[in-house]
């Protein structure tokens, strides 16, 4: 099967290449650049000219929020991974008890990062309205452990437990061992959930 593959944000599609190099004689893994302006409705059309054949999407991160909003747009696509995609911790209605001094902090200290634009469109986008209009079939895979230094990660998390179970049961919510950043810290385990929830697709 093709499937489009959806870097981070910061990353670019050469974080695809271990996982590509697994799943290659099983599916055609193919990593696109996912980069501004950021209207996400023009982000999805410059993946359209990627999309022939009716690919699975697979995103880490942006990425797999990007692919949450083309499995919306496009009710037909056959599946739909995205690892750890499911909203930014400044985003105050993702947590059970917000601490917003703290969420105004975070959202300072991401301005280091030097892209407003992008920081505002993720903050901007409620990924929980986005799966509720996806049709698809979808895994959401969700980290358990946290980054060295990462803010509000046990916030954030109780506010998870609190939204995941409101999802359609079209979207599998799974949990790994793992951070965030586990396309760079074990892509193996990034193409077995891949592996895994395409079979028979």
């Amino acid at each position: 099967m093709k499937v489009l593959a959806l870097h981070g944000a910061g990353g670019s599609p050469q974080d695809w290449e271990k996982v590509v190099t697994e799943l290659a004689g099983e599916h055609e893994v193919v990593p696109l650049p996912v980069e501004g302006p950021w209207d996400w409705e023009s982000v999805l059309d410059r993946l359209e000219p990627h999309a022939t054949g009716n690919p699975a999407v697979l995103g880490i991160s942006m990425g797999g929020m990007v692919a949450a909003l083309w499995a919306r747009r496009h009710p037909e696509c056959p599946a739909v991974i995205d690892i750890d995609g499911h909203g930014v911790p400044t985003q105050a209605q993702r947590h059970v008890d917000p601490d917003l001094a703290a969420i105004a902090a975070l959202r300072e200290a991401f301005k280091q990062y030097g892209e407003p634009e992008l920081q505002q469109a993720l903050e901007d986008l409620d990924c929980f309205e986005v799966f509720a209009g996806v049709r698809s079939p979808m895994l959401l895979a969700v980290a358990t452990r946290a980054m060295p230094g990462q803010l509000l990660f046990e916030s954030y998390q109780a506010g998870l437990a609190r939204d995941l179970p409101s999802l359609p049961p079209n979207i599998t919510v799974t949990r790994y061992d793992g951070p965030h950043n586990i396309l760079a810290t074990d892509p193996h385990l990034v193409a077995t959930l891949t592996r895994e929830f395409l079979a028979g697709r």
